[in-house]
This record gives structure tokens, C-alpha cells and sequence, in this order.
């Protein structure tokens, strides 16, 4: 039951519990009891002196306070106990141990006198390496214990026990022979690695030579090697070394188990804990009492992580990790049992638990070399096997190199035909050109015959852009940035585009050109069209290009979602050695092709590459003299709105209708882009809408920063700027925009009216303003105006349109009040003035002319800074929002 309480003591109080004193006898089967167990403890204050003679001991402790527990952070206080020595031996041993402390002395009271003793760090010691006095009681008599404990720290339970004085000193002898061995395996391994490491410079050893130091210098405070060999005694380093272990050891073993390359964030986790062990060093310096603390809690983390690491590398076959778990096991049983007992969680044992502490630290050394050893013969075997290998690797190496050569000198030689065959290309049709363009100038053409010769000027010139097109997309595959832009897109009006451009052309060469689709076939898929159109055209022109009589046809199928266009000829075809280099860039079949039939030998390839983006590819068929098939195979992506096609009728049905709802949507004969930057969502939907109506293309944006962005990115025909957005406002975005030399006109769209406001804007650079709430006819006016067309007669949205989105606006209303009541609330007078800003450039819009009303007088009131009004005002402007959102705006107005 006793040693139940003491257990149950020790865990609420983190140190130690005491009970009552009792009358100890001692014999010899009471060698390992704990005086501590079974003393009385008392606090003593600075200036309490030992009592002067036996008789003074009692009413001496009578005056002094019952010690509960001992303070980390260090004090004195006084063990008193009776003692009746009952064995045979009359010399014996006044032991303290599994403890470090700066003073400890023992007064031993009888009725013929008084004998004192003295042991800890600041004074000699009679044993080496172990605290203790002998001392002599004769069998029989009675005595008094009077032992006073001082120190800057009390780590651990003290313990304290009587023993003889010939078996204490085997016990000593025993003890430092362990000691001298565990640390001479630390020195010695440590120093071995360290010179391994000034060797060979791998930091393994290094980190292993610190890790071995750190615990060295660690245990030597704790076995009393600094004060009895140095006569070095300062409780500020004892836990230094600890503190510093966890640090050491997980550099070693991230280097040792390569956790970077195997387990990043099992590195970069250890990484951490060792980081944070480490900033507790100054605190363990200052504090000794911390000290214990700090380095129990980092040491137990670190090492359950490192067994954890270590099975997770045996896990993943990394066979020195065998020994690095051993090491880890070796070590960290004795030092958890320790730590455990110390904190009061384990109950108390008679073993020295300094002792097994550093055998287990010595195994681990023992067996982390041996892990360094079995890492480093792994690393042996591999370059033995490497080298078995070289002379094969060189070879290949060699062989490599040589296709390497040879391919470099066909891709010189295919450039240098590129170049002749582009000096060619380039310059016939630049003859044409400047001839044609002189003959105009000088007059020698006559009047009737300028039109034909401008004809052959465009159609040369087409032929050097598509020259030039070629050899940018060409530089665009080879930098990997040849991008496609995948949208919903018609098949068919993609194809007839192709047919429309090229089918003329094939007929006016008295070819036959058909066009077959195999139905059922989607109409809108996802693709790029662009680049579809460009596949599509290359491999129709080459077709054109190697036929002179016969037939050029197109057709689409799709069979298990994949979509297949087919372009056949009855040209000049090619042999299967041609096929195999055809898609290689600068390839024609052989130098008169280019001669007789022209070319860059770049077409195929491109389209090649493109097929393969678009996720597809192109296959080719051919016989000489027989004519060549080209194959475009491409994924087939329907979309939400897809309709599968069954005959030529509904195509030209959609067509029509398609035709008939842009007249009916559009009502107009405005054409152009226009960017909107407007931070009020409903505003955005609004006014986009409305120039939707118009027939205007619309890009929307929520601040003045994607306003810049979206100017850099393309190119518009008006813009339309909010002078009040988050992030950048409007004013800052058109400096932006003006310093790109954009020359599109900008308008500032915004509820200031003042004159001096809108002259300001005008003077900045903006083209013109349009006041909040918009004017729709005004509206109107001013946009076509900049866009030099005819304003349309009607911009207003459809009732129920315009309704939906009043009254989104309206259920919005409730957050705006709250913001305006908060705001008013705690007088923020700049976020009120931003917010009424808002609402009153919004509310008109929307038809909500009382809350607009209120909101403009709200907002003068600010403007003057009138504060006796503001109050007043803004009930105002809250009742008129809260009968919108009751009664709706136009019954509120």
C-alpha cells in the first residue's frame, strides 16, 4: 500500500513524495531500502544550522515545516531518522546515488558525540566516480541521521542507502570498470569517425563523431568525472549535451538511411524536431531544472521517431537500418525506463538507472558503427558491380554517342536544305511582288491590266505568310510551346471552311473534290477549331500540290469515340521509305520535290504535332503512282448541347436557325469587344447584359489589376472603367493601361458627377464618362458613338429578365444593411463612405430610386463631413432598404 501512495505521489507532484518518518533498524537484509522511504523530510530556510547535540535533535525538527516534495529548480532540506544498527558490521557506506547535486551533508548523533560527513559535486569524494562516506555505528546503539541536501536542482528522487563497507567497494569497482568501458567505446568510435571524416569527407562520420561527443560530455557530469578529474563542477552543463544529442543524432541517421532521396518528409520531419531541440539549449544553460524537463521530452520524441523511421527503411529493404533499430532498442530501453521513473510514472527501483542509461547509450554507439559498416560495405558491392560493368556502359556510351553524331550531321544536312529550299521559296514570289509592284509605280502596266496584276501581288504574298507561319509554329514545337485552345466548336462549319477555302481551287485545277460525311455524326464538339482548320488545310493543299488529274476527296466518320477525317488523292503517291520520314521536319521525298512542287517540308510535321495535342494523330497510306490517303484520327469530346447529326437537311436547318436567333438575340448592327472592369457583381451582370443586347462581345472583370491583365492579353474596341475597385482602382489601372500604348478609348463609369470630379478623369486620359445609375439611352448613344456605329433603338432588357435581376440585387440588400449599421455603429466614416458609394451607383440601376435618393444624401453629408446629419441619414437610408427588401423597390419608391 505504501509503495501504491508513493507511486500515486510521485505521479501528481512530477518529483518526489514523502511520508512519515519511522525508527529505521537497520540489518543486512535492509542493504538496498531506500532512507528516503522512510526518513522524515523538512524544509530548511537559509540560515538553519544542524542542531548542536543529540538531545537539541528533537526539538530542533519539531520547529521546522514538513517537506511535501522538492523543487526542479533547486533548495536545500533535511532528512532526520533514527537509526539502530542490528547487523554484524560496525564500519559501513552512507550512500546517495542515482542522483547529481552540489552538496550533501550527514551529521550522525549519538549520546557520545557527534560525527559529520560531507559528499557531492562541490567537494572531494572518498570513492572515485560515486558519492558516499563510511561511516561507523556500533551494533546495538542508537543514533540520529541528520542529512542536509543543498543544490541548484533536484532532477530525480534521491536515493539513499547503507551498506557495508567491503561489498560497497567491489560495487565500485565493478561500476567504473562499466563506466571506463562505455566511455572509452564512445571516445574511440568517436575519434575513429571523425578521422574517417577528415579522410573522405563524408558527413556520415562527421555527424556520428558529434553525436558520440554530445552523449560523452552528457554522461561525464552524471558519473562525476568533470569534478573528480577536472575538478570542474557547474550544474548549467548538464544538460547541455542532451539537449544537443537529438540534433547530432538525426543528421547522422538522415545521412546514414539517405531519408532526402527515400523519405523527404520523414527527413524534413526529424529535421524539425531536432530544429526545435535545439532552441531549448540556452534555456537548459540558464535553467538546470528545465534542463531535465526540456531534454526528457526531446530525447523520448526523437528516439520513438528514429525507431519509427528505422523500421520503415528495414520496411523498404535498406538492410543497415537492421542495426540502426538495434541501436535505437539498446538505447532506448534504459533511458524510457529512466525517464518514466524519474517523472513518477513508473514506480521507483533499487538499480542505478545513471548506469544502465549509458550502457544502453554505448550499445547504441556500438551498433550504429556497425550500421556505418554494413551502409559503407553495400556501397563497396555497388562499385565493385559498377566497374564489372563500365567497359559495357563505355561501349554503349560510345555507340550512343555515335548515332548521336550521325543524327546531328542529318539535321545539318536537312537544315542546309531547309535554307536552300526557303531561298528558293521566298524568293520567286518576292520576284513576283516587287516586279508586279514596280511595273504599277513606274506605270508600265496599263490601267486594264492592274487589277490582275494586284491579284498576283495578294496571292504571292499569302504564299510568304504562310511561309513564315510555318516556320514560327515550327519554332514553337521545338521550344514545347505550341498551345491549343480547347472550346465547344460546330464540326461542320469547321469543315466548310476547309471546303470553302480550297474546294475552288481544286475545281479550277480540273480536279474532282468531294466532301462525304458518314452519319451519324455530333455537331459540337470540344477542340480548337484553328487548329483543326490548319491540319485540315495542310494535308487538302499537299493533296492539291502532288495531284495533276483524278480526284480529291474529305470524309468524316467516328467510330468508339474517335473521330476520323480521311483526305485521299489519286497523285503521284510515295514509296513505303518516304512514309517512314515523312512527318520528319525539313523532309521532302527527295531535293527536286521542293524544285518542282515547292515547300518548306515543315507541314506534315507541324500537323503531326498537332494532331498528337489535340489527343489524336495522323497516319498515312500510299502506293506510287496510286495516290496517298491521310488519316486524321481525334478524341471525340461531345458537349452539354451536342445534337448527333443524321443527314445533310438538319445541318442546313441548324444553319438557318442559328442565322434566325442571332438576328432575334441581337437586334442590332453593332459589332465589336469590350471590356466591362466593375467591382459590384450585380452591376457586372447588368450592364454586361445590356451590352450583350447590343451585340457586343463582353469580358467582365472585378478590379482594375485584371483590367490591365485582361488589356495585355487581348485586344478591345472600348472599354468601360469603374473608377472605385478593391485592389487597383480605376484611375491607377488607366495609367497602367496608357503606358502599354493601348489606344483604345477608355470611359470612366462611375457615380462621382461633381464637375470637378469628371474634368479630373478627363484630364487623366479618360475619353469620357457615363454617370451611375446609367442612363440607358445614354448609355447607348456614348458606346456606339466610340464604336462609330448607328446607336440601336432599343437597349432595354426584357421584363422578366431585368426582374430576375432586381431581385437577386434586392436579397442582397440585407448584407449592405448590416455593413452600413456596423460601420455607422463604431464611426468608420471612410468604410461608410465607400459603402454608400456603392449603393448609390447601384440602386438607381436597379429601379430602387428610394434607397438612391437617401444614398446620395448620405453621401454629400460625408463628403461635407456634416457629421451632425450622418446619423439621422443613415436611419434613413435603412428604413427605405428595408421596405425594398419587404415590399419590393418600385412599391418602397
Amino acid at each position: 500500500m505504501r509503495i501504491f501512495l508513493l507511486v500515486f505521489c510521485l505521479f501528481l507532484s512530477g518529483i518526489t513524495c514523502f511520508s512519515e518518518a519511522k525508527e529505521f533498524v537497520y540489518t543486512e537484509d535492509k542493504q538496498s531500502e531506500n532512507l528516503h522511504t522512510v526518513a522524515t523530510l523538512y524544509a530548511s530556510a537559509e540560515h538553519t544550522r544542524f542542531p548542536s547535540q543529540f538531545e537539541d535533535v528533537a526539538t530542533w525538527a519539531s520547529s521546522l515545516p514538513k517537506l511535501q516534495n522538492t523543487s526542479l529548480f533547486g533548495g536545500r532540506y533535511w532528512l532526520v531518522l533514527d537509526l539502530v544498527n542490528a547487523s554484524p558490521y560496525d564500519e559501513l557506506v552512507l550512500y546517495p546515488y542515482n542522483t547529481v547535486v552540489s552538496k550533501i551533508e550527514s551529521r550522525i548523533y549519538s549520546k557520545t558525540g557527534v560525527e559529520r560527513y560531507v559528499t557531492g559535486g562541490n567537494t572531494p569524494n572518498e570513492f572515485a566516480f560515486h558519492y558516499g562516506n563510511t561511516i561507523r555505528l556500533k551494533p546495538g546503539e542508537r543514533y540520529t541521521l541528520v542529512t542536509l541536501l543543498e543544490s541548484d536542482f533536484f532532477y530525480t528522487p534521491t536515493k539513499l542507502v547503507i551498506m557495508p563497507v567491503e561489498q560497497f567497494k567491489q560495487q565500485v569497482i565493478v561500476e567504473n570498470l562499466i563506466m571506463t568501458l562505455c566511455f572509452g567505446v564512445g571516445i574511440v568510435l568517436g575519434l575513429y569517425n571523425l578521422l574517417i571524416y577528415i579522410g573522405s569527407k563524408d558527413t556520415t562520420h562527421l555527424y556520428y563523431a558529434a553525436f558520440t561527443a554530445c552523449w560523452v560530455f552528457a554522461w561525464s557530469h552524471f558519473f562525476h568525472i568533470s569534478d573528480q578529474l577536472f575538478n570542474v563542477y557547474s550544474a548549467h552543463l548538464h544538460w547541455l549535451g542532451f539537449a544537443l544529442t537529438p540534433i547530432t543524432n538525426i543528421l547522422f541517421y538522415n545521412n546514414l538511411l539517405r531519408l532526402k532521396e527515400s523519405h523527404p518528409n520523414l527527413a524534413q520531419a526529424s529535421m524539425l524536431v531536432g530544429i526545435v531541440a535545439t532552441m531549448g539549449v540556452p534555456f537548459c544553460i540558464l535553467f538546470p531544472g528545465f534542463g531535465f524537463l526540456w531534454s526528457t521530452l526531446v530525447t523520448g520524441v526523437a528516439l520513438c521517431l528514429g525507431l519509427y523511421i528505422g523500421v520503415r527503411c528495414i520496411l523498404d529493404g535498406f538492410k543497415p537500418a537492421r542495426y540502426f533499430v538495434l541501436a535505437y532498442v539498446a538505447m532506448m530501453i534504459p533511458n524510457m525506463v529512466g525517464n518514466l521513473t524519474n517523472l513518477g510514472i513508473l514506480p521507483p527501483l533499487t538499480v542505478n538507472l545513471y548506469l544502465l542509461g549509458l550502457i544502453g547509450t554505448a550499445l547504441d554507439a556500438m551498433l550504429l558503427a556497425f550500421a556505418v559498416a554494413d551502409k559503407f560495405r553495400l556501397l563497396h558491392d555497388d562499385n565493385l558491380e559498377l566497374n564489372k560493368n563500365l567497359e559495357a556502359k563505355v561501349l554503349k556510351r560510345t555507340f550512343e554517342l555515335e548515332q548521336l553524331a550521325s543524327e546531328l550531321r542529318d539535321a545539318s544536312e536537312a537544315k542546309s536544305r531547309f535554307l536552300a529550299n526557303m531561298s528558293h521559296e521566298i524568293r520567286t514570289p518576292m520576284t513576283s511582288i516587287i516586279g508586279y509592284a514596280d511595273g504599277i509605280v513606274l506605270g508600265d502596266i496599263k490601267p486594264n491590266e492592274r487589277n490582275n496584276a494586284i491579284g498576283i501581288i495578294l496571292q504571292n504574298a499569302r504564299h510568304v505568310l504562310g511561309l513564315i507561319n510555318d516556320i514560327l509554329d515550327m519554332s514553337k514545337i521545338e521550344a514545347n510551346r505550341l498551345e491549343v485552345e480547347l472550346i465547344e466548336s460546330n464540326l461542320f462549319d469547321t469543315i466548310a471552311q476547309v471546303e470553302s477555302l480550297l474546294g475552288k481551287q481544286i475545281r479550277d485545277k480540273g480536279l474532282e473534290f468531294e466532301l462525304k460525311y458518314h452519319f451519324p455524326l455530333p455537331d459540337y464538339i470540344v477542340i480548337d477549331p484553328t487548329r483543326l482548320r490548319q491540319i485540315l488545310l495542310n494535308l487538302t493543299s499537299n493533296a492539291m500540290k502532288f495531284t495533276t488529274v483524278g480526284k480529291i476527296s474529305i470524309e468524316v466518320k467516328q467510330a468508339e469515340n474517335r473521330l476520323f477525317i480521311s483526305v485521299k488523292d489519286t497523285g503521284i503517291g510515295m514509296t513505303s521509305q518516304e512514309q517512314k520520314q515523312l512527318f520528319t521536319a525539313f523532309y521532302q521525298a527527295d531535293s527536286s520535290t521542293s524544285r518542282k512542287y515547292g515547300g518548306t517540308g515543315l507541314g506534315l510535321n507541324i500537323s503531326k504535332s498537332l494532331a498528337q495535342k489535340l489527343d489524336g494523330d495522323i497516319e498515312v497510306k500510299s502506293e506510287v503512282g496510286s495516290g496517298t490517303e491521310f488519316t486524321l484520327t481525334l478524341g471525340l469530346y461531345p458537349t452539354d448541347k451536342t445534337r448527333w447529326i443524321s443527314n445533310f437537311e438538319e445541318i442546313h436547318r441548324d444553319y438557318q436557325d442559328q442565322q434566325y436567333h442571332r438576328a432575334e438575340e441581337h437586334n442590332t448592327d453593332l459589332e465589336g469587344k469590350v471590356l466591362l472592369a466593375e467591382d459590384h457583381e450585380d452591376n457586372r451582370k447588368l450592364i454586361s447584359r445590356i451590352l450583350e443586347r447590343m451585340g457586343l462581345e463582353v469580358t467582365c472583370v472585378e478590379n482594375g489589376q485584371l483590367a490591365v491583365q485582361a488589356v495585355l492579353d487581348d485586344e478591345f474596341d472600348l472599354i468601360l472603367m469603374d473608377i472605385q475597385m478593391p485592389v487597383m482602382d480605376g484611375e491607377q489601372a488607366l495609367n497602367f493601361i496608357l503606358a502599354t500604348g493601348s489606344s483604345t478609348p477608355v470611359i470612366a463609369l462611375t457615380a462621382n458627377t461633381m464637375r470637378h470630379e469628371i474634368e479630373r478623369y478627363l484630364k487623366q486620359g479618360f475619353i469620357d464618362h457615363l454617370a451611375k445609375p446609367i442612363d440607358r439611352e445614354v448609355f447607348a448613344k456614348k458606346v456606339s458613338h466610340y464604336l462609330n456605329a448607328p446607336a440601336p433603338k432599343e437597349v432595354s432588357l426584357p421584363e422578366d429578365e431585368f426582374a430576375r435581376l432586381q431581385e437577386k440585387y434586392i436579397s442582397g440588400l440585407h448584407e449592405q444593411k448590416v455593413q452600413i449599421q456596423n460601420q455607422a455603429k463604431y464611426q468608420d466614416y471612410e468604410g461608410l463612405g465607400r459603402s454608400i458609394h456603392a449603393v448609390k451607383g447601384t440602386a438607381g440601376m436597379f429601379d430602387c430610386n428610394a434607397i438612391q435618393e437617401k444614398a446620395t444624401a448620405l453621401d454629400s453629408a460625408l463628403k461635407e463631413q456634416d457629421l451632425a446629419r450622418i446619423d439621422d441619414l443613415v436611419s434613413q437610408l435603412l428604413k427605405a432598404i428595408d421596405s425594398a427588401i419587404e415590399l419590393g423597390c418600385e412599391k418602397a419608391s
